[in-house]
């Protein structure tokens, strides 16, 4: 038996990111789990859960805790929210150049900081193969069937 992949997906997905770029808000729960989720995945195998903040993945980072915890993803989600703990007031701005305004005023060279994230980083790739099943399997069951 074949598993199946997210790329597996590549036209449903089209369409949906199609939907969120134009109106995020008419995604449906499920399509938002799988838009929040798949973005999340994308920009943490491309820079670490720091590439969550920099990019546009973080405009909608409340719903991506929610989708996460929904998912049966606390852990992961409690990552975010370790994270979120460094912007102002606890909670990065949903404005990316606020939030990268945000990112640039830390100190750049705290160590501690750095071997924090990249333990943070570490724990997220070591549940990365697990989550994204568990994204395929809510995309074949609640979207694609």
């Amino acid at each position: 038996m074949n598993k199946k992949t997210l790329p597996d997906f590549q036209t449903d997905w089209e369409q949906i990111v199609i939907k969120a770029l134009s109106n995020y808000s008419s995604l449906s729960a499920d399509e938002r789990i799988w838009y929040n989720i798949q973005c999340l995945i994308a920009d943490v195998c491309n820079g670490g859960l720091i590439s969550h903040y920099y990019n546009s993945g973080a405009n909608h980072n409340k719903e991506t805790i929610i989708d996460l915890e929904t998912l049966g993803y606390p852990d992961i989600a409690d990552l975010l929210l370790q994270i979120n703990k460094l912007f102002p007031n606890g909670e990065p701005s949903v404005d990316i150049f606020e939030r990268n305004d945000a990112i640039n005023s830390w100190e750049d060279d705290n160590i501690e900081r750095d071997y924090w994230f990249a333990e943070l980083d570490e724990y997220f790739y070591n549940r990365d193969e697990e989550l994204e099943q568990a994204l395929i399997y809510h995309i074949e069951t609640k979207i694609v069937k």
